[in-house]
């Protein structure tokens, strides 16, 4: 820059392009990113099976060994499609089950279909669903380290961004990564669409936001606070942008239509979906995270009586940890330079939205055990923590994800 242009710049101007007491931070090569990913995908999957010996070999490939509770809903809609009718009707028996929670719909159609239509379309190659299932979990649980790497993890300390990878692996929930269920796909795409929404590729971001809602129900909640963060870092930037950042918000939320054109043509019923999530018995009752408190402070909750007193507790210990890294990763995204603004407030949203979503719409059983690993995106907001502090979270949160996973392989775990 020439002296004459500097001579007529404002002070607030030089400031902006004048040289910081920080040197450049040096982004490490792709190959360091691999690496980390590996290690981190690894080391989280031990910790995941520590507890449950049979599963805990890293290179032992059995989807029965990680399929669980909802797994076989998506297995079947893998092979035969989701299906949906009124409970009696033909190709729809009634069951004890359907009784016990005075169901009136029946069929799979309260599951969602994208990650079995992965499955099945993995399957052609000649996999078998139960191996092509498992298989797209591990590779998206991997796929979501990388990109954490990628958008926050590259431009710090290795061994940093190597922490900060434990801790979104063993973010609440890690167990379901690793399983056969869609979490894992689902968080990918989330992951994926921050890191594109920051670079201020939106479109790409609004997709795989699209893709996340077709594959798990609270990655709506996490699209939603997507949308609200687009909003906020686009409210200084006139009208003209402002809009184009609702409409693209909302884009992320194009799953619901997609959804809900399939259903009508595959069911008559655009909210078929809906129909069987909110069926009698399925839906938690009472205030906002009632369901949670009472999991904390009484001994009588679903949970409680699958997991014991010592489960339900740890359970109880692991959303206390859930809800503490949110509220201190949305802490840390106020105050932040406009330059750092989306890469910090993006995900800090999602998390905000994930968990608040959960507690205002829980179906019972699975919100603080699955669908909570939707927040684990938040996390990259503690990036420049202290070190230390960094460490003593995995261990914290690591410790209950270990004790919790056994409960899953129990099938106490919902």
């Amino acid at each position: 820059m020439g002296v004459a242009a500097v001579s007529g710049m404002t002070r607030g101007e030089l400031a902006d392009v004048a040289p910081t007491s920080e040197p450049p931070s040096q982004r490490a090569s792709i190959a360091w990113g691999g690496l980390l990913t590996v290690a981190a995908w690894l080391l989280t999957r031990f910790i995941d099976t520590v507890s449950w010996g049979p599963a805990r070999n890293p290179i032992s490939f059995n989807p029965y060994l990680w399929g669980r509770w909802d797994s076989a809903n998506y297995l079947g809609i893998a092979q035969h499609g989701r299906t949906f009718g009124r409970c009696g009707s033909p190709g729809f028996p009634q069951n004890s089950f359907n009784h016990l929670l005075h169901q009136t719909w029946c069929g799979s159609a309260g599951w969602l279909p994208g990650f079995p239509w992965l499955t099945r379309a993995v399957g052609v190659t000649g996999i078998s669903l139960p191996d092509a299932g498992l298989l797209i979990s591990w590779v998206a649980m991997a796929a979501a380290l990388f990109l954490v790497w990628f958008g926050w993890g590259r431009d710090i300390p290795q061994g940093r961004a190597f922490v900060l990878l434990m801790l979104f692996g063993v973010f609440p929930g890690s167990v379901y990564g690793f399983a056969y269920f869609p979490t894992s796909l689902a968080l990918a795409c989330i992951v994926g669409a921050l890191v594109a929404a920051a670079r201020e590729r939106f479109f790409t971001a609004a997709v795989l936001m699209s893709l996340a809602g077709l594959c798990y129900p609270s990655a709506w909640f996490a699209a939603a606070g997507l949308a609200v963060g687009l909003v906020l870092a686009a409210l200084s930037l006139g009208w003209a942008v402002l809009i184009r950042r609702v409409l693209w918000g909302v884009a992320g939320l194009s799953s619901l239509l997609v959804l809900g054109i399939h259903d009508q043509l595959a069911f008559d019923h655009f909210n078929a979906f809906f129909i069987m999530d909110s069926g009698p018995g399925l839906r938690a009752r009472g205030f906002p995270g009632e369901d949670y408190l009472r999991l904390v402070f009484t001994h009588h909750t679903n949970e409680q009586r699958r997991l014991g007193r010592f489960g339900g507790a740890v359970l109880a210990v692991q959303g206390v940890a859930a809800l503490l890294l949110v509220a201190w990763a949305a802490a840390s995204a106020v105050g932040r330079k406009r330059r750092q603004d989306a890469a910090q407030l993006y995900p800090a949203l999602v998390g905000v939205a994930v968990i608040i979503g959960i507690m205002v719409d829980a179906a019972n059983g699975g919100a603080w055990n699955r669908s909570v690993l939707l927040a684990a995106p938040c996390v990259v907001c503690l990036r420049r923590v202290p070190l230390p502090v960094l460490c003593v979270l995995v261990l914290v949160v690591g410790a209950t994800s270990a004790v919790i996973s056994h409960y899953f392989f129990t099938y106490a775990l919902v």
